[in-house]
């Protein structure tokens, strides 16, 4: 995209090998401009300014071009440069930094009515705040906060770095934009799981450049907290300068014409009753309310990954009686899949054999595939590595499953108990031989001194990875190329690692491929290990 990026220039002024670090965005007039050049081309106009600067920066064969607008933020040199320019700039403080990133020709904040400043005192600070908060309506471009450095390169190294951000910067965040609109109408959905969810239904507005229609409004404890009715006028903001949600109404606007927002008395989607025990309300049937969601999930890439199986093809079994739920898959007939419409003989082997794969799966995968309410991907490998087998699990009772990482008193009776509700599907995905254990997996080993060979001091050998921490970043090669994160967070969990996706100081690894970027800089500066995808791959090869 160079040559359509204001500030960024073709060449710096001095020939140097440094990473210019900053943001590409779209100023009001740039995204004016680019939705009518994409209104002339196919009739349609960009979401907002976030949005389109990032889908144009993501084209490749556009054939209108949308200008584009560059800040620098900072500069790094390599960490193993040791030239005296590479040098210099590391031990620069950062005002000087910004000063060199401008007279190397990129555009910094410097130009702006809200430029960095150097400030001394936390009065100045929160004086300069005050001042680009007051501009902020009238800035070319949207801003959501303001962050405070520490300008002297000492300073930096000696806070450091937590493991997301440096602790020698600060994000001061402002008041989300808000708008006034009207409530319409409340919709009420119900997600795979069976959890019942109102939506808001708003009178268009323009908020932060994009037009907001909707908004969530959680749980109908929201709603009555809120003292929410239709035909009100809300408040309605971006939780994150995201995410739509609708603040609470403005009260002194009412005119005696609005009306209690209708409380579904059962469920919305199938009619039957509904369990209003806990905050957010769900339907009795659970995931069998929207058995197609719940099997749509558990098909996918990162769960069971049956390949073929797109909704379409899950609603024709679901029609034809077939299924009633995920399990149900392994006990289909060629002669069933034959004979939907639109399936060939190839098609259906394809299928079948995508099905067959899929029993062969590891037990982190099936849990994840059961979608139990507060566990994820991560959550599903860590249970899995955990307790070992499917048996296990079912018999562990609310303080066991609390010894996981990450779940605590509060989802442990949630996990037990929707595991006992899951009962039935995980009987039949054992009777049609779907895998339930772990691979690789060992009972918790007494802790003993370790040699720092991955063996004991006492000779027991020990996972290649165990108590270590890694983190992958760029783009892996060799054996490893056709794996996904997903798939290499795994590899890693199988060699008892723990995946990360940020380098700190906890950080035992990194496995950096090309274009490691970011990460890899930091793992330097921290004195992280790093290795190859080569020495990675044989490192873990017999979990591969």
């Amino acid at each position: 995209a160079i040559g359509t990026i204001v500030g960024l220039p073709a060449r710096l002024a001095e020939p140097v090998t440094v990473e210019l670090r900053g943001e590409v965005m779209m100023t009001a007039e740039q995204f004016e401009q680019a939705c009518l050049k994409r209104q002339a081309h196919d009739g349609t106009t960009f979401a907002n300014p976030r949005s389109a600067a990032a889908g144009t920066l993501r084209a490749q064969d556009r054939p209108y071009v949308c200008e584009l607008t560059f800040f620098g933020y900072g500069a790094l040199s390599r960490p193993d440069d040791t030239s005296e320019q590479a040098v210099r700039l590391r031990e620069l403080p950062h005002s000087e930094v910004m000063a060199w990133v401008a007279a190397q020709g990129a555009q910094t904040p410097a130009v702006t009515d809200v430029g960095g400043i150097v400030a001394t005192t936390l009065e100045r600070i929160q004086e300069r705040v005050e001042q680009i908060a007051a501009r902020r309506a009238e800035l070319p471009f949207g801003i959501d906060g303001i962050v405070i450095k520490c300008d002297l390169a000492a300073d930096q190294a000696q806070a450091g770095f937590s493991s997301r951000a440096p602790r020698w910067a600060i994000a001061y965040k402002l008041p989300a934009t808000e708008k006034i609109t009207k409530l319409l109408d409340v919709e009420w959905n119900v997600g795979r799981s069976g959890i019942i969810a109102p939506r808001a239904v708003l009178e268009p507005v323009v908020l932060d450049g994009s037009t907001v229609t909707y908004a969530t409004l959680h749980n109908v404890a929201d709603i009555t907290r809120r003292g929410l009715m239709l035909g009100d006028s809300v408040v309605v903001y971006k939780a994150g300068d995201v995410i739509p949600r609708v603040e609470a109404p403005v009260v002194h606007l009412r005119t005696g014409d609005e009306r209690p927002i209708p409380i579904p008395r059962v469920c919305p989607l199938c009619g039957d009753e509904i369990d209003a025990s806990q905050e957010r309300w769900r339907c009795v049937r659970g995931r069998a309310c929207r058995t197609i969601a719940s099997i749509g999930y558990a098909a996918g890439r990162d769960q069971l990954d049956i390949e073929g199986l797109a909704e379409s093809r899950i609603q024709q079994m679901l029609d034809a009686g077939l299924i009633a739920d995920f399990a149900d898959l392994f006990s289909l007939t060629r002669e069933q899949v034959l004979g939907l419409e639109r399936m060939g003989a190839t098609s259906t082997d394809n299928l079948l054999a995508a099905i067959e794969r899929a029993k062969a799966q590891p037990l982190s995968r099936v849990f994840c595939a059961l979608g139990v309410r507060g566990t994820g991907r991560s959550m599903s490998r860590r249970i899995a590595r955990h307790f070992g087998s499917m048996d296990a699990i079912r018999t562990a009772d609310a303080q066991a499953i609390e010894a996981v990482e990450g779940l605590g008193p509060k989802k442990a009776p949630g996990v037990v108990a929707e595991l006992v509700e899951l009962a039935d599907l995980i009987d039949k995905l054992v009777a049609a031989g779907v895998t339930m254990t772990e691979p690789g997996w060992r009972p918790p080993a007494a802790p003993g001194p370790d040699t720092g060979t991955g063996v004991k001091a006492d000779g027991t050998s020990e996972l290649p990875l165990a108590g270590m921490s890694v983190v992958v970043t760029g783009s892996m090669s060799g054996v490893l190329e056709a794996l996904t994160r997903n798939q290499m967070n795994e590899l890693i969990e199988r060699a008892g690692g723990k995946s990360s996706s940020s380098v700190s100081k906890k950080t035992s690894l990194l496995v950096a491929g090309e274009n490691a970027g970011s990460k890899r800089a930091k793992a330097e500066s921290l004195g992280v290990r790093i290795v190859g995808a080569e020495e990675f791959a044989g490192l873990v090869g017999p979990f591969i």
